[in-house]
This record gives C-alpha cells, structure tokens and sequence, in this order.
C-alpha cells in the first residue's frame, strides 16, 4: 500500500510541476515570507502590488508539516478555497491545508491512514477543502485580529496555525483576494 501511495503522489506532483508554474504565471498569488513576517501580493509577473507587515504567525513558528493542535504555520504552496466571514477574526481566508505533499510526508512518517491520504488527496484534485478531522489538522487560513487585542498581535505570534493581518490590513488585503488564488508560505 505504501508503494501504490507513493506512486500516485509522484505522479500528481510531476503533473503539477509541469503545469503549475503555466498557471502561476497568469494571476496574482500571494507570497507569507515568515521569518521576516511579511504577505506580499505579486503580479503574475512578480511585481509586487502590495505588502504588509508586522503579520503574525502560529505561536510554534513556521514548520514543514503541522499537525493538530502543535499551533505551528504550515510552510508550502497553497489555494484559497473559500472566503467566509467571521465573528471572531473579521474574514477568513481558508487554504487547502493539508495538500498531498503533506499528507505524503505524514504517511511516509506513519503518522496518517491510507483512508485519510486518499481523502486529502482527492479533495485537493476537486479544489476543495481537505478533511480537516486528520492528523494533520485544518483550519489554516488568512485572517485578522478580529476583536482581539492589536497590541498582542504587534508584539506576539499568537495564531494556532493561521496567518494574520491587522484589521486595517486585513480590509485592504480583501481586495486583491479571490477563490483559487495562490498561496506560497515559506
């Protein structure tokens, strides 16, 4: 089973790295550098059309691999796949945690079932949202300090996972923001 796991992975991966950067290259994505907490929206071209700072990440830092409740900020290369308001964080901008490649690495650790790999796997290749009940948890997303304390946020990581902008930052993020939109955490 571990072969046959690998291999489908292998094969989705090497059909992205073919046509994924073709994709990339005709619409704005959006850039979370963590160690200097920053978001930067780019062009399709890679002009940079905004940028925020002083973001905030998960109070674990930034990780390869997050798994539930480690409150860490996953690094990779994400989508947006809904944008919904919310009451405690103003709106959130959820992203297709966990992809293939983390559920490969949770499965090649032994740490994620078979059944849940290829749940992942095939909500990634429908563009929806992944479970999010796996080892690897959910809920990662894009939002704001909502009715939190600004000052915690300018002084703290505070999230369990997510990335998040001052409110202020957040309303002018909004508008460069759409479903499907490209999301690369490193």
């Amino acid at each position: 089973m571990q072969i046959h796991k690998r291999l489908r992975l292998a094969s989705l991966l090497l059909w992205l790295s073919l046509c994924g950067p073709a994709l990339a290259d005709q619409a704005d994505w959006v850039l979370v550098e963590t160690e200097t907490r920053t978001l930067t929206v780019l062009s399709g071209e890679n002009k940079t059309l905004d940028r925020f700072d002083n973001i905030s990440v998960g109070r674990g830092g930034a990780a390869s691999l997050h798994y539930r409740g480690d409150d860490t900020t996953p690094r990779g290369d994400y989508r947006i796949v809904s944008i919904r308001p919310s009451r405690r964080f103003g709106t959130f901008f959820a992203l297709d945690y966990p992809t293939p490649d983390h559920a490969g690495q949770a499965a090649d650790a032994d740490r994620l079932d078979p059944d849940s790999f290829d749940a992942i796997v095939e909500a990634w290749l429908a563009r929806r949202l992944p479970p999010q009940d796996t080892v690897l948890g959910g809920a990662i997303g894009i939002h704001g300090v909502g009715r939190g304390d600004p000052a915690i946020h300018r002084s703290f990581d505070w999230t369990d996972g997510c990335v998040a902008l001052s409110n202020a930052q957040l309303h002018r993020f909004a508008r460069w923001v759409r479903v499907g939109m490209r999301v690369v955490i490193r």
